[in-house]
């Protein structure tokens, strides 16, 4: 198991900081500038709203990445710790769109280096030396937070332990 970014849609209030803070650490430039120069806001995290819920989507990092499977060029590959693009091999077919099963996987302008739409999504903010931007800003204590592999393993473990008691009890 690898490291991801886990929400809680009990405790995500739909601010959008999440956004401006994953456009912010993926971007070369000022946001104002970025604003004045109309460069596209592509955000790797989405908010979404329904009648019921506001919860952020974002890459599970898959490790058998159903988008890198169906990728026709090679442009996704999963390194170990993620699943990453390669957006100059990107040719924007959106292949990945259809096959990713939670909808993080996105095509569109990411900066003004290309015109063209590649896709994007989550990297877990690569290379930012405090992890991920969307994380670090959100003001809702535990509604984003980075789960890593021994967590998840915990979380498992204590799942797997509950479910055989379950059983075992409910068989008497």
């Amino acid at each position: 198991m690898h490291t991801f970014v886990l929400s809680d849609p009990e405790r995500c209030i739909g601010c959008r900081s999440c956004e401006i803070a994953c456009v912010a650490a993926h971007m070369d430039e000022d946001m104002v500038e970025a604003g004045n120069k109309k460069l596209a806001f592509s955000p790797r995290i989405k908010i979404i709203h329904e009648a019921q819920v506001t919860a952020p989507i974002q890459c599970r990092q898959c490790e058998d990445a159903p988008c890198a499977s169906v990728c026709p060029v090679g442009a996704i590959i999963y390194d170990g710790t993620a699943v990453r693009i390669n957006t100059e091999l990107c040719f924007g077919c959106k292949a990945c769109l259809a096959a990713c099963p939670v909808g993080a996987m996105q095509v569109g302008r990411i900066h003004e280096s290309s015109d063209a739409p590649v896709a994007h999504k989550c990297d877990l903010c690569s290379g930012r030396e405090d992890g991920p931007a969307c994380v670090s800003v959100c003001p809702s204590p535990g509604a984003l937070k980075i789960l890593t592999s021994d967590e998840l393993k915990l979380i498992a473990g204590k799942r797997r332990r509950k479910s055989a008691l379950q059983l075992a009890f409910e068989n008497k």
